[in-house]
Order: C-alpha cells, then structure tokens, then sequence
C-alpha cells in the first residue's frame, strides 16, 4: 500500500507538466484593402483611391479548405494569423461590383506576408 501511496502524488505532479499550452503562431498575413476609382476624373493631387471594408476567405493551397474568414477594417486593415503554407485570399465581391481579384500568396514560418487587394469600383 505505501508502493501507492508514493506513485500517486508523482502521477498528479506530472499531469500540470503534460497539459502545457500549444506554441503561439507567430506568422500570418497583413492587408490593406482599396476601392477605386472613386471618382471618373482623377485630377493632379487627387486620390481616387478609398479604404474598404470587405469580407476575405482564406484558404489552404493546394486543398482548398478555408482556413480563415477576414474582415478589413474602417481603415482596410485586416491581419490573419497561420502557419506557414501556401494560400489564396478569396474577396467577396459585389454583383457586379466592386470585384477583386483573388491573390496567392507564401507564409513562411516566423514571418508575415503583407498583400493589398484592390477592389474596381467599375467607375471609367
């Protein structure tokens, strides 16, 4: 019974250690999301370029799953953190505008890619 009684207490000292947190992803993507032109004549020193919120799915490359759903903010900024890998950002777009493009784009370990997505406002 003493057998017992001492393998209890290290059993229960260990369990804490097993339970330690996963490592915190250090890497992701950084954006910056535009709508444009704003405007049909753009005249010297005027910008025809706006921030834009916009809903932005990530996914995994080659396979396809999202691995995210963003949203840029007031001032188009939006971050997502990920492992390293290869993904394509996917904006929503309008019907029939404003429309962007999807993008590819590498995140390597210990490091965030930065993109920016453009979004045509169809103005010509």
């Amino acid at each position: 019974m003493s057998v017992l009684g001492l393998a209890l207490p290290t059993v229960l000292l260990a369990a804490p250690a097993a339970e330690a947190s996963p490592p915190r992803l250090d890497s992701g993507i950084r954006g910056l999301v535009l709508y444009g032109p704003t405007c049909p004549v753009q005249r010297p020193g005027q910008t025809c370029v706006r921030p834009l919120r916009a809903w932005i799915a990530i996914k995994r490359e080659p396979v396809g799953t999202v691995a995210a759903r963003v949203r840029s903010g007031p001032t188009g900024r939006f971050m997502a953190l990920l492992r390293a890998g290869h993904y394509l950002l996917v904006p929503q777009n309008g019907r029939p505008y404003p429309r962007a493009a999807s993008r590819a784009i590498t995140v390597n370990r210990h490091r965030f890619s930065t993109v920016t997505i453009r979004f045509d406002s169809g103005i010509r």
